[in-house]
């Protein structure tokens, strides 16, 4: 950009750049009465803050010595873990998928996240020595990037997601000690996209993957299935150069991803004969039904055609027929059903991702630049019905997601004095992610169609209900459809740099103001199971089913909960340089956050008062609205030091507390879905039960699920501690780091990572066994009168309480090795070890968590992490060709030349 920045160094000759974007530049020493002397080539990575010392010789101020140098290997300011991705490897190294935060698990510490996580394109989790990975913090051009919806239904936790070759680098970094770091626990990820320059630039990609470049899968070739239809097109561009030159320049970017891939799914559906009434292909004898009515109507595993509900016999039949040849061949066989998979659907997996950036940066002066940014994500995804062709007007059974992410980064550094900084940043995130039933329409309510009715109407009542049939395939709309989360971060940032003395002092302020504004409710349209119990209990519930016995039922009303926090958080950080050789980093950072508030006030929490009862908020503090009183005590101290006893090694170490305020357990917790406000219900009958929940043909009745019906014992309840403090971890660090060339370094560190009060969840409504009567029944007695229709029955109604505490705990301790050449001569490689153990008595939602067997002892909890890993090896490398442009082969700098050159 042939732009300068001149500083200014203070009476003991410390001095400092800042603001400076990450890029190669040379520095350059001049003083009255010495040569000046220049070093070039000097690398400053995002968030580095490299050393370069001059050593100025007497001589006339027109002489200058140039030295041909490169950045410092050897970190002797920071006691930070973790590295520069830069933009050599984010390009060259090969991505499936081209997610650049895949490249963070290059660095030792890292984990991939468990596999019964979500899997899709915007998949970009990772767990950082000890930390979960929703703990981790990213951030792009300094502004926050972290989804803010409440279980990640939008399936990343970023918000917008560049492509590799529009970043410049970003930095990684696994342990961090400056003060300038917070709200989250886990590592911190920073990327920066590119800027412009006095010339244009700009390259254009497409990397195609399809199933006549894969091989196929060892699973299909066992069974003699060949390979599906895949293509993968991922497709895009970027371009930059000056507005006016020297002074104003512009970037650019566009991408898309367009994933289609044949996936075969195997099902169970019921036999023609099934759809009839006829069981005499079950092994299993049906029993006489003890509902009312039902006593006579099964001879012989044949359910009578009078005794058939006409809604049961309508639903059941929008269940395709059999289609796998040894399941067809057994179809009319005498106990000949196995209940295997009898039905097969090949169907293609559709998954578009479109996203683009541009940036602007302005120099106004020498001393005052600006920067704004701009970034646009959406992911359009289906999942596709196992049914095959669709059925009209059902949802068929289908889901389709949309995700819409907007970012915006603005920031303007004033230079004040050569010693003074001041940068204002200001910022904005938004989350849209809403998932419907396929080809339908809220509100668009077709059960009425099959006469199944009394489900209220509403704006989101599309389909019909998901019906679950014990031993088949789940039948009609999938719960927890549609799916809304619109989630923002409105963030403004003031830090001050002051280089004072020895000291490099930076002081800052950070207001933050999150926003959350969600439905997220598992039966919308209702929700109805048959289990077989009326029937014998023979693991098939179509009998059931077939005499309109629905064994449980659910409803949940359509609220849309519009959450919101603020938070003002305030930090200051000392960079001590005390001697040459040993620098001290000092820091403390508060955060004071609100709990979460109700722009309607519509929250509810339980307390055990009386039995258990609800408290409601009202206007007035944030405890008052909130319910919950916000912790005053969240002080972070940060500690870290570098010592270099000798020229190749330093000795760096650290310690720091870091608090998690967003903690992503899903909806679960929140009190905007306690009753009066959302009413979440459900019906159960236990095995010996002889009166269903309802008949299928009389439909949902008003007199269970209406409002005015309300019963504390049939619902899902929330609560939460309203003294409950912020989760934090104790983070340490301890170790050497060795320089053995000009190009190659070796870290070796213990990490200590101790997390304590963190979130969990329970029900504070189980049954505790006081023993067995005489007849040998269980004695089970439930702590709140107020939420069970008996309290020593376990076959009763019983509320679902859903307590959620932040007293878990977890311990990681791990060895971690690292050796790294940085790019020369054509070759970089990167080798990291790890070697570690984490345990702990809680996990999340996202790695599979979910309530404890036994609520009232969670020490039977603790057990390996979900992403726990004892060993884990990561190489990688980068080699150039020594052909074409740059290399010793055909260098001659013609168009072959540059057609060749760079492999």
């Amino acid at each position: 950009t042939n732009q300068t920045s001149t500083t200014t160094t203070n009476g003991v000759g410390e001095y400092q750049f800042t603001a400076l974007h990450p890029g190669d530049y040379s520095v350059k020493a001049v003083a009255n009465g010495f040569s000046a002397q220049e070093f070039s080539d000097i690398h400053i990575d995002v968030q580095s803050r490299p050393s370069v010392d001059f050593t100025l010789q007497v001589g006339n101020v027109s002489q200058t010595m140039e030295v041909q140098s490169a950045a410092p290997l050897l970190d002797t300011q920071t006691a930070e873990l973790g590295g520069v991705v830069n933009e050599r490897q984010i390009v060259d190294l090969p991505l499936n998928g081209r997610r650049y935060a895949d490249l963070a698990l290059l660095e030792a510490g890292t984990f991939k996240a468990p596999n019964n996580e979500v899997a899709n394109s915007a998949a970009d989790r990772f767990s950082s020595n000890g930390n979960l990975e929703t703990q981790n913090y990213f951030s792009l051009d300094g502004i926050d990037n972290n989804s803010g919806s409440t279980n990640l239904q939008e399936g990343s936790v970023q918000t917008v997601q560049p492509p590799p070759d529009a970043l410049q680098e970003f930095r990684v970094q696994t342990r961090t000690y400056s003060a300038e770091f917070g709200n989250s626990a886990g590592a911190v990820v920073n990327a920066t996209i590119k800027s412009g320059a006095n010339q244009f630039h700009g390259d254009l990609w497409e990397f195609l993957r399809n199933d006549k470049l894969n091989a196929n899968t060892f699973f299909n070739n066992t069974g003699g299935v060949p390979k599906g239809h895949f293509s993968q097109n991922q497709f895009g561009g970027t371009f930059g150069g000056p507005i006016i030159k020297d002074k104003t320049f512009f970037f650019v970017d566009s991408q898309g991803f367009l994933s289609r891939q044949a996936i075969t799914e195997n099902s169970v559906v019921p036999t023609p004969l099934m759809k009839t009434g006829n069981f005499t292909e079950l092994k299993a004898t049906l029993a006489a039904s003890p509902v009312a009515g039902q006593g006579a109507c099964i001879q012989n595993n044949v359910i009578a055609a009078s005794c058939l509900d006409p809604v049961g016999v309508n639903l059941l039949n929008l269940y395709p027929n059999p289609n796998i040849p040894s399941a067809v061949a057994r179809q009319g066989i005498p106990g000949s059903w196995t209940g295997g998979n009898n039905y097969q659907y090949a169907f293609s997996d559709p998954n578009d991702t479109y996203s683009w950036d541009a940036r602007i940066d302005h120099t106004i002066n020498a001393n005052n630049r600006i920067f704004g940014r701009f970034s646009d994500y959406n992911v359009n995804r289906q999942d596709p019905p196992w049914t095959g062709n669709p059925v009209a007007g059902n949802g068929n059974f289908a889901t389709q997601y949309y995700i819409i992410g907007k970012s915006v980064a603005l920031s303007w550094a004033d230079v004040l004095s050569p010693s003074l900084l001041n940068e204002l940043r200001g910022g904005f995130n938004r989350d849209n992610a809403h998932s419907d039933a396929l080809g339908l329409q809220s509100g668009s309510s077709t059960a009425s169609t099959y006469g199944l009715t009394g489900i209220p109407a509403g704006p989101f009542d599309a389909g019909i209900p998901p019906i679950n049939i014990s031993g088949l395939q789940r039948l009609g709309t999938a719960p927890w459809r549609p799916q809304v989360q619109v989630a923002q971060v409105w963030q403004l940032l003031d830090t001050l740099s002051w280089l004072k003395g020895n000291h490099s002092l930076k002081f800052g302020y950070e207001l933050r103001h999150e926003s959350d504004n969600f439905l997220d409710a598992e039966s919308l349209q209702g929700q109805i199971s048959s289990t077989g119990i009326y029937t014998g209990n023979t693991g098939l519930g179509v009998p059931d089913f077939l005499l309109g016995d629905v064994s449980s039922a659910m409803f949940t009303t359509p609220t849309v909960v519009h959450n919101y926090k603020v938070a003002n958080n305030f930090f200051a950080q000392d960079s001590w340089r005390v001697r040459n050789n040993l620098t001290l980093n000092i820091g403390v950072r508060y955060e004071l956050y609100s709990p979460l508030l109700n722009h309607q006030n519509a929250i509810a929490n339980f307390t055990g008062a009386n039995g258990g009862s609800f408290v409601d908020a009202t206007s007035g503090g944030w405890y008052q609205r909130g319910l919950i009183h916000p912790d005053k005590n969240d002080w972070a101290p940060r500690f870290g030091f570098t010592y270099q006893p000798m020229a190749r090694v330093v000795l760096r170490g650290g310690f720091g507390i870091f608090y998690q305020h967003d903690v992503r357990i899903g909806s679960e917790s929140v009190l905007g879905e306690n009753p009066p406000f959302f009413l979440d219900q459900a019906f159960n009958q236990s095995l010996g039960s002889s009166t269903p929940v309802f008949l299928l043909r009389n439909g949902f009745p008003d007199a269970l699920f209406g409002p005015a019906a309300l019963n504390l014992t049939t619902l899902h309840v929330r609560a939460q501690d309203p003294n409950e403090r912020t989760p934090y971890v104790e983070q340490t660090s301890f170790g050497p780091e060795i320089e053995f060339s000009q190009s190659t370094v070796l870290d070796i560190d213990y990490v200590g990572n101790f997390g304590r009060k963190e979130d969990r969840l329970r029900n504070a409504n189980q049954g505790i066994l006081l023993g067995t009567n005489p007849n040998g029944t269980p004695n089970v007695l439930f702590p709140y009168p107020n939420l069970n229709s008996c309290q020593i029955v376990a076959s009763c109604n019983h509320a679902f309480l859903e307590l959620a505490t932040n007293d878990g705990t977890s311990d990681y301790n791990g060895l971690l090795v690292a050796l790294k050449r940085r790019y020369s001569k054509g070759f970089a490689y990167q080798v990291s070890y790890t070697f570690s153990k984490s345990f702990s008595n809680f996990v999340d939602n996202l790695t599979g968590g979910s309530t404890p067997e036994y609520a009232y002892n969670y020490n039977l909890e603790r057990s390996f992490s979900p992403f726990d890993q004892t060993h884990r090896f990561v190489a990688n490398g980068i080699y150039t060709l020594p052909v074409g442009q740059g290399g010793m082969i055909l260098n001659n700098g013609g168009v072959v030349s540059r057609l060749i050159g760079g492999w």
